[in-house]
């Protein structure tokens, strides 16, 4: 397996946008990430269903308030969501059973329930999304367990189009798959077992079952450890495999591929790392990246003219580096709109939050647009390579 194909693709768009790239002033953009206390009351889901893998140990439960909504064809419904749990593994986010020409987006889409997580999932229509009674399948996905709730959303046929409906939100959105990979743990010893886990969805934030995976996990000094190119995504668009590290595996920082393709939808690559015993390289992951205002409050809907930020949560669990933060942001056709870069240096053991505000050009395409978010250990002209990388999404509604 060769280095993923999106990456270069992304490295090339870079290089050739290298001239044009801003670089964004340190301010209040770096800081160690304090704990965050969620005050919100508990939850009650309407109905909650859960499947325990048999490796698993912890309780995860999901909630969603309100458990109805009724909006017009074209208007979009907001659902808090919480995802209470009793380990540290990342909690992964999506919907199904989304009416036709709607997406659906998590804000975020993914992090850690330490107790808890708090999201907001916005369902946008479009004008075009057919009338009725729909019930959502919101779900929860932790170390192979599955928590699913619904919630029923009633469709008005719109009064008419105005200048905050979705009307251009088209159904082409679903034919884009978006990864997400992960490990139960970030650091290991030899002589152990690492369970990779992840999920696949289409961009209308919809799970896709059925997904053919492949994984190639590479050892610190480059050489193939393992690979497979067989696995298949399950009801809730969640793939795992176990991999054993030797006893006599090298220490250092290693690298997990990964790759998604089913017909009629576009292929998609992933990255992670893991550590194990200790690396003299830089090991990072992204906790979380999401859509906000300048304080880091989430939010997945703007308007023309509001200053977006994009906050992306950072963990290194190798050695000190200085490195990029790229945000690369697409419009509802893929055109990119916006690139923006900002160096940073993480220590060792070190989580750090980092946010990026930009406006959009005049006068904006409406509708939803997508967010990437990448880590390289330099910059790209200089050699660099990406190390980590999330999406997440956001709807411009006029």
């Amino acid at each position: 397996m060769h280095t993923p194909t999106r990456m270069q693709a992304l490295s090339a768009l870079l290089l050739l946008m290298g001239g044009m790239l801003t670089l964004q002033a340190a301010g209040a953009l770096i800081s160690p990430l304090s704990a965050e206390t969620a005050t919100q009351s508990s939850m009650q889901s309407s109905e909650t269903e859960s499947t325990t893998a048999p490796n698993a140990t912890s309780q995860v439960t999901l909630g969603i308030q309100p458990s109805s909504s009724t909006i017009s064809a074209g208007a979009y419904a907001k659902f808090a969501v919480q995802v209470v749990d009793t380990s540290t593994a990342e909690v992964f986010l999506a919907a199904g059973g989304l009416p036709p020409d709607s997406v659906a987006i998590f804000t975020p889409n993914f992090g850690v329930a330490n107790p808890t997580l708090n999201s907001t999932l916005t369902i946008v229509t479009s004008v075009d999304t057919a009338p009725g009674n729909y019930s959502l399948t919101a779900v929860a996905t932790l170390d192979g367990k599955e928590s699913t709730t619904q919630v029923s959303l009633q469709i008005l046929a719109p009064a008419s189009v105005t200048a905050t409906a979705n009307t251009n939100a088209s159904v082409s959105y679903a034919t884009t798959l978006t990864m997400t990979v992960t490990t139960d743990q970030t650091q290991y010893q030899p002589n152990s077992t690492v369970n990779i886990q992840g999920q696949v969805t289409d961009s209308t934030g919809s799970v896709v079952t059925g997904a053919t995976v492949s994984i190639q996990v590479d050892a610190a000094t480059g050489v193939q450890l393992f690979y497979t190119n067989n696995l298949q995504t399950d009801t809730a668009g969640v793939f795992q495999t176990p991999v054993s590290i030797p006893d006599n595996s090298p220490t250092g920082t290693y690298t997990i591929f990964a790759s998604a393709s089913k017909p009629g939808y576009s292929n998609i690559t992933s990255r992670t790392t893991f550590v194990v015993g200790a690396s003299t390289t830089p090991s990072v992951i992204i906790k979380a990246v999401y859509t906000g205002d300048s304080t880091g409050n989430p939010m997945s809907t703007f308007t023309s003219g509001q200053t977006i930020w994009v906050w992306v949560v950072i963990e290194n669990f190798g050695a000190t580096f200085q490195g990029v933060v790229w945000i690369q942001v697409r419009d509802p056709n893929g055109v990119p709109v916006q690139i923006q870069i900002h160096i940073a240096k993480l220590g060792a053991g070190e989580t750090v939050k980092d946010g990026l505000g930009f406006a959009l050009p005049v006068p904006p395409t409406i509708g939803v647009y997508t967010v990437t978010a990448l880590v390289s250990d330099k910059l790209i002209s200089q050699g660099g390579i990406f190390l980590a990388s999330a999406e997440t999404q956001f709807d411009l509604t006029g």
